[in-house]
């Protein structure tokens, strides 16, 4: 046998193995047998986290067809043609726009955005990158009435993983190396450019990490931070800010008051949208709003809201169907409820 044939043999075998393994390492949930039969497994890990089992299932009907070996809302297809909504013009634009991320050195994990479809990430791509058509006519009309104080004559512009300065070789906003999920320029009515930096949540917490115990030469920056930017927000809450519950809502803020004070907007919000049924989100969201002291600097509006007044304000049947379907794949939580409730 040549070493060919050996070599040939001996990766295949590997492959088998890593499935095995794969399979193996698998604990489903020991509930939704009905659902998990037709679409796909649902980890044993969710546990009771209703919101999440929910949301997987609505991902594992979308994807349609059930994947041995895998959970339900991810894809063996790496091209991210599942994961972003099946629209060409969608898709289109989709490419152009992560080709714009990637040159800006954001694109952090492209196989959370192509194969998971439970990822925040695809779902700002989905909802976002239509509201750019039609010269941002329907997203000027959906934002003036979810965000009537802005006082908003016209978006302007919206790109994703984007913070002003990233077209320069060093970042303009230094402080914190995060970026917005999505950003959005808006001129008001007194012709005043302005912007908004948009936290898209789905399932994932806001952070996993405490930043209260890094050394203290990396939290040094985010104390001099906030005593520059004391106007918003206070010292006594320093603890509260890096914890694991609000830092990256802190993060965001932080680069919102960075970009008033370094950049050509006057003024500059955060926008945080999560699922209307995610309830540990609506705390954090809360609870953070009463630790920063500007109002109407930071908001909330449910991705189902959202959708909603897309719908409403859309006559154009191409976009009214990709928003119904981007609403049944995200917010038709009606589509599950005999398989939560078997």
């Amino acid at each position: 046998m040549s070493m060919y044939i050996k070599f040939i043999i001996l990766v295949f075998i590997s492959i088998l193995h890593l499935s095995y393994i794969e399979q193996e390492s698998m604990k489903t949930h020991h509930k939704y047998k009905k659902y998990q039969d037709k679409y796909g497994y649902i980890p044993e890990s969710d546990k009771g986290d209703i919101h999440k089992i929910k949301s997987r299932m609505l991902q594992g009907i979308y994807r349609g067809e059930k994947i041995e070996g895998v959970y339900c809302n991810y894809v063996k297809d790496s091209s991210c043609f599942v994961n972003f909504m099946r629209n060409d013009k969608l898709q289109k634009d989709a490419k152009i726009e992560l080709i714009e991320i990637k040159n800006r050195r954001r694109l952090t994990d492209e196989t959370r955005l192509c194969n998971n479809l439970l990822s925040s990430q695809p779902l700002a791509f989905n909802i976002f990158l239509p509201l750019k058509w039609n010269n941002y006519k329907i997203v000027t009309k959906v934002f003036k009435e979810l965000l009537p104080n802005l006082n908003i004559e016209k978006i302007t512009d919206i790109k994703l993983e984007y913070v002003p300065g990233d077209e320069n070789d060093k970042r303009l906003i230094e402080t914190d190396k995060s970026c917005f999920d999505v950003f959005v320029e808006y001129k008001t009515l007194t012709d005043e450019k302005k912007c908004i930096g948009i936290e898209a949540k789905y399932t994932e917490p806001f952070s996993t990490k405490n930043f209260n115990n890094v050394p203290l030469s990396k939290k040094q920056k985010y104390f001099d931070a906030i005593e520059k930017y004391k106007n918003q927000f206070s010292s006594k809450n320093t603890e509260k800010y890096l914890s694991v519950k609000f830092n990256q809502l802190f993060r965001n803020q932080l680069i919102i008051e960075e970009v008033k004070s370094k950049t050509e907007y006057s003024d500059c919000i955060q926008v945080v949208l999560f699922s209307e049924g995610d309830t540990k989100c609506v705390v954090a969201i809360d609870e953070f709003k009463q630790l920063i002291k500007l109002d109407n600097s930071f908001k909330k509006i449910t991705i189902e809201k959202l959708v909603k007044s897309i719908l409403e304000k859309t006559e154009e049947p191409e976009m009214k169907d990709l928003y119904q379907q981007i609403f049944e794949r995200y917010c038709d939580y009606n589509k599950i409820a005999k398989y939560i409730n078997e």
